[in-house]
Parts: structure tokens; sequence; C-alpha cells
């Protein structure tokens, strides 16, 4: 399976995070010409910069492309920051057996 074909979903899941719009209670935000109705025209609008701070933050070295050698960076730093996380976490979990499952 080609990455990126594999962060997909993720990287739409982060887009649609990131917006703060998104998090508006108020659909209004996205009604651009304030008709009521929100067209797919008004939503890409929204979205389209924190789609390019995303597309940029992924595109390690600025060649206007996001390749499988961006994708393993992102998932590299994606790693660590899971790792650091559970490393914050520890001390509050409850033991773990060998198999790494938590105990119920």
């Amino acid at each position: 399976m080609r990455l990126a074909t594999f962060y997909t979903a993720p990287l739409l899941a982060l887009l649609l995070v990131s917006t703060p719009a998104l998090a508006d209670e108020n659909s209004s935000a996205f009604d651009a010409n304030g008709d009521g109705q929100i067209t797919f025209e008004e939503v890409m609008q929204r979205l389209e910069t924190s789609a390019r701070a995303t597309f940029d933050a992924m595109d390690r070295n600025k060649d206007g492309v996001i390749s499988d050698k961006d994708f393993d960076d992102v998932r590299e730093g994606m790693e660590k920051l899971e790792r650091w996380f559970e490393d914050l976490l520890k001390p509050f979990l409850p033991e773990q057996e060998e198999t790494g499952h938590l105990e119920t």
C-alpha cells in the first residue's frame, strides 16, 4: 500500500480539526454569501488556508510535492509524539501484561 493512500484519512482529519471555523457552533461561518445555504465551494474556501498550512508543513523539502519520504518524516514525528505521550501517561495507567494489553 502506498503511504499516500494510507495517510489520506488522517490528513483529512487533521485538516478538519485544525480549521477554527469547524469549532464554531454557528454554521454561518461557512455561509460566505449569507444566503442561508452552505455550498461545497464555500466549505472549500474556508478549508483552503488550513489545507495550505498542513500541506506546507508536510512538504519537508519544500519542493511542492508530498512524497513518500515526506510521509515517512511525518509518520516518524507522530511515532515520537505518541511515545512521548505514552511515557507521560504511564504513571497514571494500570499495569500492562507482557502482551502489551491493558489489564481489565
